[in-house]
């Protein structure tokens, strides 16, 4: 896989071109037309993806409805979650327009971390970091939420 497609992510960009060379040959591409589902939410996912063209979105169904829950271009990642707690999708994910992906399989990646510890240090400690720059977002939006919807409820019809 060509490491340019690579740069523009940014739990790469601690990394060497030969560290960025070795990780791009572990993925294979693929082209996703729009509206395809690329994960299902409470399925299993055994892979790691990188947007290198196009726009997803992550979508998460609440009481029959699927919810946005964020939207990804090129650079961003997603899969991440069940790299490091396996077990069922958390959200489903749909390609909106054409979308390339570069993806890897979790056993794969964990070999290639567990042969280079350095590299994948770096890797994990930024995928990390945006990670809980996610939960953080998340957790404010949930928060903003809550308060609007009290605020709502406290507001007797007729006061």
């Amino acid at each position: 896989m060509d490491i340019e497609l690579l740069r523009p992510v940014s739990i790469l960009r601690q990394l060497t071109d030969d560290e960025l060379r070795a990780f791009a040959a572990l993925f294979s591409q693929r082209e996703v037309k729009p509206k395809e589902r690329i994960i299902e939410g409470g399925a299993p996912n055994r892979a790691f993806y990188i947007i290198c063209g196009g726009v997803v979105h992550i979508r998460r169904l609440a009481q029959k409805r699927e919810m946005l829950l964020g939207r990804l271009g090129v650079g961003g990642f997603f899969g991440e979650i069940n790299l490091f707690d396996p077990g069922m999708a958390t959200a489903s994910v749909y390609a909106m327009k054409p979308t390339t992906l570069a993806s890897v399989e979790y056993d794969t990646l964990r070999t290639f971390m567990t042969d280079h510890p350095a590299t994948g240090y770096k890797i994990v400690s930024a995928m990390m970091t945006e990670m809980c720059r996610r939960f953080r977002l998340t957790s404010d939006r949930l928060v903003n939420m809550a308060y609007w919807n009290n605020a709502d409820a406290s507001v007797a019809p007729g006061k």
